[in-house]
C-alpha cells in the first residue's frame, strides 16, 4: 500500500447498500460463516497490518461497540460526532472538525488512514475529493432498500481498477484508485 493514502474499505450489497435501513448489517454474518474456515476472506488482515490509523462516523462508532470487544486494538481511531460519546479505548478520539481543516492535519500524521464508514463521512470524503483508494466489497445479496454508500454529487470522479478478488463466498471486492 501506498504511503499518504485515504483508503475506503467496505462492504456493500450488490444493489450499493452498506446497512438495512434501520441501520443494521446483520446481513453481512451469513456471509462472513460461509468462508470455508478462511478467517481472512477478504484479506483483512493483511489490509489492517497497513494501517496507521481509522476514521469513522459516530452511528459506525456505536455499531462497532455495540458489537462487544472493540476490534481495532490500539491503533488511532478518529470519530466524527458533535455529540458527547465515551471512548472505547484511549486510542479512541473524538473530531469535531470540519473535513477540510480534519484531513491536511492527519495526512500529516499517518501514511495510511482508513476511513470505515459510515455513508455520510464516505461521501463528504469523496465529494472534498479526500479519498485516494476504494476497496468495495461487493456482498451477494440484493437488499432493496437501506443506507446507500454512494448517495450525491461526485462531480465525475474517475476510478481506476486496479485489481478484483473473487471469493468463494460470492464476495467480489474491486479495488479502485481514485482520480
Amino acid at each position: 500500500m501506498s504511503e499518504d493514502k485515504i483508503t475506503l474499505y467496505i462492504a456493500a450489497s450488490v444493489d450499493g447498500y452498506i446497512a438495512d435501513e434501520e441501520g443494521g448489517v446483520d446481513w453481512l454474518e451469513e456471509f462472513q460463516t460461509e468462508s470455508d474456515g478462511d478467517e481472512d476472506v477478504e484479506g483483512f488482515s493483511e489490509f489492517f497490518e497497513t494501517v496507521d490509523c481509522l476514521v469513522m462516523g459516530s452511528a459506525t462508532y456505536e455499531q462497532v461497540i455495540d458489537f462487544g470487544e472493540w476490534p481495532y486494538g490500539n491503533k488511532p481511531t478518529y470519530v466524527f460526532t458533535h455529540r458527547s460519546l465515551s471512548p472505547a479505548t484511549e486510542a479512541v478520539q473524538f473530531v469535531d472538525d470540519e473535513i477540510a481543516d480534519f484531513v491536511p492535519e492527519i495526512r500529516q500524521q499517518y501514511n495510511h488512514i482508513w476511513l470505515v464508514g459510515g455513508a455520510q463521512l464516505a461521501q463528504s470524503f469523496l465529494q472534498r475529493r479526500e479519498i485516494d483508494v476504494i476497496r468495495l466489497s461487493f456482498i451477494p445479496i440484493l437488499l432493496g432498500e437501506g443506507i446507500p454508500l454512494f448517495s450525491g454529487e461526485y462531480d465525475g470522479q474517475r476510478l481506476s481498477l486496479v485489481d478484483t478478488t473473487t471469493h468463494g463466498s460470492g464476495i467480489v471486492e474491486h479495488h479502485y484508485e481514485v482520480s
